[in-house]
């Protein structure tokens, strides 16, 4: 009998398919994220060197490199000493909290995915672009520390595919580092006043946080047409409603009303609020997240606001029935 013939192929895709369907899916979004990156980089306290530049008035003699001062001249315009440069370090941990609401395993026919899922995946996704970038990630509830080890990623798939991790309909009683932050992924549409409980506890921390709404497109534009029957997810409630299309349009301004308070309600501690719809292409919103995170020891803004408005059309969500 022969032996199969073992070649780098078959052996790239038996290990392909030992892996978490999870993670090859968020590798892919995050891989294509990445190409798309200009590297910004930016002086700081980190351990990796950068360049030298020319000694100015002001700079601490300890940053002077004597070695390299030595190899040059004296001119006059310069004094021949350099400075030793290194790459910016973040002394933040970021942490991870995905949503695992009852309504997030709901998905239209207008959506291939459920909302759990996508949170997952873009969840996933950036932490792989994070610990790329040297950064500490941990998934809040998911009992590891943060770690930018290539491993803690596997170790983050493993905890959101198997629900490891507590969480609920919003990430209350959860106690961070101070000067931590927070990515939120849910499709907050409970009540305003029980997010505003939540949010009020996660702020007394002084935490700078991001949420990250993601609803399936149904949710906002209630695009069914006749008598349409309401489901509360995974309970015994009904509401059976004759003519849908009378009340789209009051839907809609509820949706947009709900979602605007909560966008402004945030926005007072400084937080940022981006909404994705799981019929977009979750690179898009991974991208914009990941340029502003990575860039949040600077006072600006500018960059999320601008990508966050290219993505979204305006358009937002709620829980109905």
């Amino acid at each position: 009998m022969n032996k199969p013939i073992s070649t780098p192929e078959t052996h790239a895709e038996k290990l392909a398919s030992t892996l978490p369907p999870l993670l090859i899916e968020a590798d892919r979004v995050a891989s294509t994220v990445f190409q798309g990156i200009h590297g910004r980089r930016r002086t700081g306290q980190g351990d990796e060197f950068w360049q030298y530049r020319r000694y100015s008035p002001g700079d601490s003699p300890r940053s002077i490199d004597w070695r390299r001062s030595a190899k040059s001249q004296t001119t006059s315009d310069n004094s021949g000493v350099f400075i030793r440069q290194k790459e910016r370090e973040s002394a933040q941990s970021l942490w991870i909290w995905a949503g695992g609401g009852p309504g997030m395993d709901w998905s239209s026919q207008w959506s291939t995915v459920t909302k759990k899922h996508r949170v997952c995946v873009l969840g996933l996704a950036l932490t792989h672009l994070l610990i790329r970038g040297g950064e500490k990630v941990a998934l809040v509830g998911g009992q590891t520390a943060p770690s930018n080890s290539r491993k803690n990623i596997y170790t983050i798939a493993r905890q959101l595919e198997s629900n490891d991790h507590a969480s609920g309909e919003l990430p209350s009683g959860h106690h961070l580092p101070q000067n931590a932050a927070l990515v939120c992924f849910a499709d907050f549409l409970t009540p305003l006043s029980e997010q505003r409980k939540a949010f009020q506890f996660l702020a007394s921390q002084k935490l700078k946080v991001w949420l990250v709404q993601v609803l399936d497109p149904a949710e906002m534009n209630l695009p069914y047409s006749g008598r349409v029957k309401f489901q509360q997810p995974f309970g015994d409630q009904e509401l059976l409603h004759s003519d849908v299309d009378s009340i789209r349009d009051s839907y809609i301004d509820r949706i947009r009303a709900h979602n605007q308070d909560l966008s402004s309600m945030v926005r007072k501690w400084g937080w940022q609020h981006l909404t994705h719809t799981t019929d977009q292409s979750p690179e898009a919103t991974l991208l914009a997240l990941y340029q502003n995170i990575s860039g949040r020891q600077s006072n600006s803004d500018t960059l999320f606001n601008s990508e966050a408005n290219n993505l979204q059309t305006d358009q937002f969500g709620d829980r109905h029935a």
